[in-house]
């Protein structure tokens, strides 16, 4: 079977537009070419791939399993053409890359600067996004790069993790450590065993740090004081610092608003609490060459930011699955 990729192209446009006569406009071919061309790949794989109605047309169930494939082989053949364009030229294309609020305030300013000195060719996307979502994203190809917490990401996904960081206990000024007292590793300590004494705003049950103190609290069979559940990092640093409650969050998170001194920290001990930081993409979707640029950038950038001593953390890089 020869099947044609201008049939295949045909094919998706007929789809999404929902009827012949306007994909034809909207790909400037005669409407009798492109109802050929569709009526020669039915014949082809020897089922109708269309309805017709008054209205249109709409997929079979034919139709939809071979939307499916022909979006993929599409963006595939692509993304080879690009690369092969590409190969003795600078990288380009659209790179989308997702990341927790966190991480964005960290990684966001140094990546942006590099690519657009270095490879202006790249049309660089900055998505900040739970870190639930990520995973998703990139499965369906809305992003192309993300970074994420937690254990390894689920299959289907290319992951390594980069380093791994404790989390803060995180209050008014005056109650814990302030930035100018010291590095983190001379701040003031919390043991896990005292965390029970303080009133705690968290984020709710289905939220990644959550289910990280959740799974600690479990472990160790700790109680915690939790006050108020409140999802968005910023309205939990807003809270910490009005003294309406303590909160847990990573060194990423509330680094800024600790060196200006809106909020104190602690390090929790005995044991610690500590998340990875993970990198990833579809382990399935074909890489750019821009994207892989992106790609190596963000290892790199990671890895300076902890060697530096900017992100307090444990540089753990090791490829994985």
């Amino acid at each position: 079977m020869a099947m044609d990729l201008r049939a295949l192209r045909a094919f998706m446009a007929v789809a999404s537009a929902g009827s012949i006569s306007r994909a034809a406009e909207r790909i400037h071919i005669a409407q009798p070419a492109l109802s050929l061309q569709i009526k020669n790949l039915e014949e082809e794989l020897g089922t109708a791939l269309f309805e017709r109605t008054p209205r249109g047309v709409t997929p079979t169930a034919a139709g939809n399993m071979l939307l499916a494939h022909a979006s993929d082989i599409l963006r595939r053949v692509d993304v080879a053409c690009e690369d092969i364009r590409t190969a003795v030229k600078a990288p380009q294309g659209r790179v989308a890359v997702g990341l927790p609020q966190s991480l964005a305030k960290l990684v966001t300013v140094p990546l942006v600067r590099q690519v657009v000195a270095r490879w202006p060719g790249i049309d660089l996307q900055i998505i900040e996004q739970s870190t639930g979502y990520i995973p998703q994203n990139l499965l369906t190809g809305h992003i192309d790069i993300g970074m994420t917490f937690g254990a390894a990401p689920e299959p289907g996904l290319r992951s390594e993790v980069l380093l791994e960081e404790d989390l803060l206990l995180v209050a008014a000024p005056g109650l814990l450590s302030g930035f100018g007292e010291g590095r983190i590793a001379q701040a003031m300590v919390v043991t896990f065993a005292e965390l029970p004494g303080f009133p705690l705003v968290l984020p709710a049950g289905l939220h990644g740090l959550r289910s990280l103190i959740d799974h600690h609290s479990a472990m160790h069979r700790t109680a915690l004081n939790v006050i108020a559940e409140v999802n968005a990092i910023p309205e939990l640093i807003a809270l910490a610092a009005a003294d309406v409650g303590f909160t847990i969050l990573s060194h990423a998170a509330v680094q800024e608003e600790w060196r200006a001194g809106q909020v104190s920290c602690a390090r929790i001990v005995q044991p610690a609490m500590s998340r990875q930081v993970w990198i990833c993409r579809s382990a399935t979707m074909p890489v750019s060459l821009a994207a892989s640029t992106v790609w190596t950038q963000l290892v790199d950038i990671t890895a300076g930011l902890v060697d530096n001593g900017a992100w307090p953390a444990r540089s753990v890089h090791t490829s994985g699955a």
